[in-house]
């Protein structure tokens, strides 16, 4: 079994999180978490506090605001919990940027290369 870190900020300058079994199978609800914890003053608190619910366990995977941002070892989060930290943040702003702007389809910018060109 390997545990799931899930963090949640819930104010301008507090997070929450909460500790899950990642055992089940496809289709059924999440488990109930094991460990809760509210009101950490940032996302590097959670983490280096997480840490000590997670001494048992190797690895932690790591979600925030509900994306997976990764695997991190337990006594990374202990160490260097602030680095870690920007690093699973700069992961999560990585999945939620806007994709790029749609291209125009080949013919329509051949027809207006052909037109300026005129």
């Amino acid at each position: 079994m390997q545990p799931i870190l899930e963090i949640r900020k819930i104010g301008e300058r507090s997070y929450t999180y909460a500790v899950r079994a990642a055992t089940r199978s496809a289709g059924e609800p999440a488990p109930e978490a094991c460990y809760v914890d509210l009101g950490l003053t940032s996302f590097a608190d959670c983490l280096r506090d997480a840490a000590e619910a997670l001494t048992y366990f190797p690895r932690v995977h790591i979600h925030f605001e509900g994306l997976s941002v990764g695997e991190q070892p337990v006594t990374r989060l202990e160490s260097q919990p602030h680095l870690v930290a920007c690093e699973l943040v700069a992961r999560y702003l990585e999945q939620i940027e806007l994709p790029p702007a749609p291209r125009p389809p080949l013919q329509q910018a051949a027809v207006s290369r052909a037109s300026v060109a005129s």
